[in-house]
């Protein structure tokens, strides 16, 4: 076997296992917030959409880079959801490459190429791991993957060399992609300061206008976001934060983003939570004191970028528990669809790690490599549980489908339970979708016959 192919094998590998598993076992129908996006499809189809229906607030974030994407597909597609997760797939191969461009100049700069092989392989399985199941197959959660799609490649142009304008454009540009994707990309923000300082950025005017255009997007995101919250539908965005900023509060918010932070690793055995972040944390400073102590001329520039991705898995993390800690609870940060948020810090720490060993390979790492190991074994250990339970869900959709398909508008309510929150009245979503012969109900050769049931609301936005 070459060398190119052992390189790029087990990435393209666990590319392909995704797909396919998307492909096979996708939610055919809208699942919980998904619904949400339903009147907008349907204004589309009256002529009453309006552009400025992307950016409103869900809930503590924006969606429309993905709505964009979701509604974009809707007339060629039929807004069938086979689309929405393939759409998931690319969006995430695009942040992939973007990833391995970090990962290959960072190599250069650090003067360990001999690791590229590794430092690939363990990105390729962490980016594509299965135990993120809940996200590639539901369509809705393509806003995750577009959401890192344009917080790497912001990261890749930030990291590039030294700051200049079209480098900062183009970040600009990914970074309100991301952030109109899913709320995490916030955490872009500063790190993006933080990242144009420690690559000069006050050295050179290009570098000063470089910062001038980071501050111009954060400023015009700000003030929209500040905008978006005095909307009455946003009531839920405000009401969310914890109440008081007490020491309570703040060992509960660290509880919930270490509990974020180890979710990729040991999703199923939460009480090894903290112990596996620390060995996380451990790892990642023992390669850079031994990067350190090796390479000093192009460390900054090396780790940057992979320290950017550690602080952004743990940004999102933190942000999550503003939202969600006082709500839910610290367990709440074991939900298997911020996974894909807190593997970013797991491939930093794997790739870091892969590094220093390449630089210091002459000495013995067998702890390192023990501790590696082990992470290892519990990141396989952890996607069994989350792919049969989000395969277990795909069978019951399927079921619901089929019987919405065959009895509607005379279906009863608990068969399709499974569909929705019990808080939401799907009903006139359901309505809409058969008016239209889209998502579940397409290719019906029977017309449409709307269920003259004056219970139903015709109000789209009905709750």
């Amino acid at each position: 076997m070459s060398k190119k192919v052992w390189t790029w094998a087990p990435s393209l590998l666990c590319f392909l296992i995704v797909l396919g598993f998307s492909c096979t076992f996708h939610y055919r129908a809208p699942f919980h917030d998904h619904w949400d996006i339903v009147p907008l499809f349907a204004a589309m189809q009256s002529g009453e959409f309006r552009f400025g229906d992307l950016f409103a607030l869900h809930g503590n974030h924006w969606h429309a880079s993905a709505y964009a994407v979701m509604l974009g597909l809707s007339p060629f597609t039929g807004m069938a959801h086979g689309f929405e997760v393939f759409a998931s797939v690319l969006f995430a191969g695009l942040g992939f490459v973007a990833l391995i461009r970090i990962l290959t100049v960072s190599m250069h700069r650090l003067g360990v190429p001999s690791a590229r092989a590794w430092a690939i392989g363990f990105c390729g399985f962490f980016f594509f791991s299965l135990d993120q199941a809940a996200n590639w197959l539901w369509g809705w959660q393509v806003a995750v993957f577009i959401n890192l799609a344009g917080a790497l490649w912001a990261l890749e142009r930030l990291t590039v060399g030294a700051p200049t304008l079209s480098n900062a454009t183009l970040a600009a540009i990914a970074a309100a992609i991301s952030i109109y994707a899913f709320g995490t990309g916030w955490v872009l923000i500063p790190i993006g300061f933080a990242l144009l300082v420690s690559f000069g950025a006050f050295q050179t005017p290009k570098g000063w206008g470089a910062l001038g255009i980071w501050t111009v997007l954060s400023a015009l995101l700000l003030c929209h976001f500040a905008l978006a919250l005095n909307d009455p539908a946003a009531d839920y965005s405000t009401s969310s934060l914890p109440d008081k900023m007490a020491l309570e509060t703040w060992v509960g918010l660290t509880h919930y983003t270490i509990n974020f932070i180890a979710s990729p690793v040991v999703r199923f055995a939460r009480d090894s939570a903290l112990l596996t972040a620390l060995i996380g944390f451990g790892l990642l400073f023992w390669a850079i004191w031994r990067l350190r102590t090796t390479e000093r001329r192009n460390l900054t520039r090396g780790l940057a970028p992979f320290l950017a991705m550690a602080a952004y898995a743990i940004g999102s993390g933190l942000l999550t528990a503003i939202g969600r800690w006082e709500m839910f609870g610290v367990k709440q940060a074991f939900v298997s669809r911020y996974i894909s948020f807190g593997t970013l810090f797991w491939i930093a720490v794997f790739v870091l790690v892969v590094f220093a060993i390449a630089k210091t390979r002459h000495q013995r790492h067998r702890s390192v490599l023990a501790l590696m190991g082990l992470l290892f074994v519990l990141k396989l250990g952890n996607i069994p549980s989350v792919v049969q339970k989000s395969v277990g869900i795909s069978q019951q959709i399927e079921t619901s489908v089929e019987t919405l398909r065959q009895t509607y508008p005379n279906t009863a309510s608990e068969t399709f339970g499974v569909l929705h929150h019990p808080a939401q009245n799907i009903e006139p979503r359901l309505q809409d979708l058969y008016a239209h012969r889209a998502s579940l109900f397409s290719n019906l050769e029977a017309p449409a016959v709307l269920p003259a049931d004056d219970s139903i609301s015709s109000d789209p936005e009905a709750p």
